[in-house]
Order: C-alpha cells, then sequence, then structure tokens
C-alpha cells in the first residue's frame, strides 16, 4: 500500500520558483488535489498527475533552509522518499546569488552557509582564494555535450558539515571538468589539512566521472623496441585519441612509456589492436614464465590515463 518515489526530475531548481518537477513511482492519485508536495516547507503546486507520476511547480523559497522533500497521498500516507530529494538551489551565474553584484573575481574567496545549495553553472571562475562549503557546491554536467570542458580553479576548498557534488554514482558527470589547485610552499597552510587542498570534515564528496571499461589491463603480445602497435589481453572501450600508459617490465620503472591511441582495430573483439602515435622507446614484455613447478604472468599493464573528470 505503500507509495514509493523512483525518480525525480530535475534533481534541482532555482530559489526564485517555477520549475517543473515531475516525481515519479508507484501509489500516486491520478486526482491532482489528493497528492501533498512540500519541499523545504513550501508547497508545490500540483498540475497534473496519474498513478506513475506527479508534475508540480516549485514555489519561492526564502532564506536558508535545509532540503527537505515530503509526498503524501490521501487515504495511503507518506511517499517513501528512499532518500531522494529535490534541492532548491542558487546558480552561480545568476546575479541575484550575489545579491545583484559581480560574481566572485580574482583571489576572493566564497562561503557557502548551511541551507545553500550552490550549483557552478559556468564554464570557467577566475582563480579564487578560498571556498568555505558547509551547505554544498554542485558541479552540473553538459547534459547535451560530452566533450563540453569546465574548469575550476582555488587554492582551497574546505568542505565542513556540507556537501560538494560532482557528479553521483546513480547520476555521474557525463561532460568535462577539470578542477585545479593551486598553491606554493609558502602559502599558509590550512591546520590538519595543507595547502593546495580539497579538505573534507564531516562532510560527503561525490566525485563521479563516466565509468570506463576496464581502467586497465595486460598486453597480449610483447612490444619490441620501435613497435608503435600493441595487442590488447582483453576487450577495452578507450577511443582514438586518448592517453594510454605501458609500465616498464625491466629493471627501471622509469621506462614505462606514454602514448596516444591514433588507431584501434576491433576485427577480433576480444584482442583490440591499438595503433599509438610514437613507436616504443623499450621494450615492453607479455608472456608467462615458468619457475620450477610455478608459473608467473610477467605481462605488462596498460592503463587508460584519460578521464572526464580531473583534480
Amino acid at each position: 500500500m505503500t507509495p514509493l518515489l523512483t525518480a525525480i526530475s530535475p534533481r534541482y531548481g532555482t530559489v526564485t520558483g517555477g520549475t517543473s518537477v515531475t516525481f515519479t513511482g508507484t501509489g500516486f492519485s491520478s486526482v491532482n488535489s489528493e497528492n501533498d508536495i512540500v519541499i523545504d516547507g513550501i508547497p508545490c503546486v500540483v498540475t497534473s498527475s496519474s498513478a506513475t507520476s506527479v508534475v508540480c511547480t516549485t514555489g519561492k523559497r526564502p532564506g536558508l533552509r535545509t532540503s527537505r522533500l515530503s509526498i503524501k497521498v490521501a487515504n495511503k500516507g507518506n511517499v517513501a522518499l528512499q532518500h531522494k530529494v529535490f534541492r532548491y538551489c542558487s546558480f552561480w551565474s545568476d546575479s541575484t546569488t550575489w545579491g545583484g553584484e559581480f560574481a566572485p573575481m580574482e583571489m576572493e574567496s566564497v562561503y557557502v552557509p548551511h541551507g545553500l545549495n550552490l550549483v557552478v553553472d559556468v564554464d570557467r571562475t577566475d582563480m579564487l582564494n578560498a571556498i568555505i562549503v558547509e551547505g554544498s557546491i554542485i558541479f552540473p554536467p553538459d547534459e547535451s555535450n560530452p566533450d563540453h570542458q569546465r574548469t575550476f580553479d582555488a587554492h582551497y576548498i574546505f568542505v565542513r558539515n556540507g556537501t560538494m557534488e560532482v557528479g553521483t554514482e546513480e547520476f555521474p558527470y557525463t561532460s568535462k571538468l577539470t578542477i585545479t589547485m593551486h598553491s606554493d610552499l609558502l602559502d599558509p597552510y590550512l591546520p590538519i589539512y595543507g595547502n593546495k587542498v580539497i579538505g573534507c570534515r564531516y562532510c560527503t564528496l561525490d566525485l563521479h566521472g563516466v565509468k570506463r571499461q576496464p581502467v586497465w589491463t595486460v598486453l597480449d603480445q610483447t612490444a619490441d623496441v620501435g613497435e608503435n602497435k600493441i595487442t590488447m589481453w582483453e576487450a577495452v572501450d578507450w577511443k582514438v585519441g586518448e592517453l594510454i600508459g605501458v609500465a616498464s617490465t625491466d629493471y627501471s620503472g622509469r621506462h614505462a612509456e606514454k602514448r596516444t591511441i591514433t588507431a584501434i582495430d576491433r576485427s577480433n573483439v576480444n584482442k583490440p589492436i591499438l595503433t599509438l602515435d610514437k613507436p616504443f622507446e623499450w621494450k615492453h614484455f607479455a608472456m608467462t614464465q615458468d619457475y620450477g613447478n610455478s608459473s608467473i604472468d610477467m605481462r605488462a599493464e596498460v592503463a587508460l590515463l584519460n578521464r572526464n573528470v580531473k583534480v
């Protein structure tokens, strides 16, 4: 009998209200007035409903409030939310977030208090000093373009009893983001945490990029000096233009080599052949060797070095 919430779309909207939100699940009422939705203490006006989804329009949310969601269905009671929540957010690109003034400029600091959800929806920021987060800071991807690049530069990010979200396990970051932390040896240190740091104290830190399969594997055949093709041990989802690292198999770890993939032959799906931008300067061994009654797999590891989220 208990109504169940399975999805919210979108997962956040502006504090000025007017966002149309769809709640999907089971056990809702097809009568609009029998579905009661309250977000952060503010009624969300239901505009359409069925047994499996309810659509409502958010109201304006003033001040700072903890994100809370309540959905009740007449004659059935509270909907089981399964830890899902809609967040009222302030957007970096919106001048109202900064009191009608400019967004933070070079070497300024930003404080995100408890009850404020700040969405960084710009492609780049000036070099910032410190970002102190007691509410939440959210980096949203460009859902329509996986190659869209955003950057964020700061000296310190300190998340205290708050949340920093760059994608979640359920909703990974699908475009490209590079977060760069800056400092040198003489810059002030945060006690315990240091400088050039993302500090997390009693916080939630979500960093989930696009899942790659696999992130590393081994060679199927030995690659000799001067060769620029390698045969992989298993299928990979790697792409032309991506960077790989091939481990050393001799006595010097410095003989690992980085190369860019220029072509992929997948005629044998389980043993793809990668063509690389430069020939190898060192031999990379890939065989099983016997030592008495023991066999040891001595294949060179090959790692994908590209990620769509980089810190």
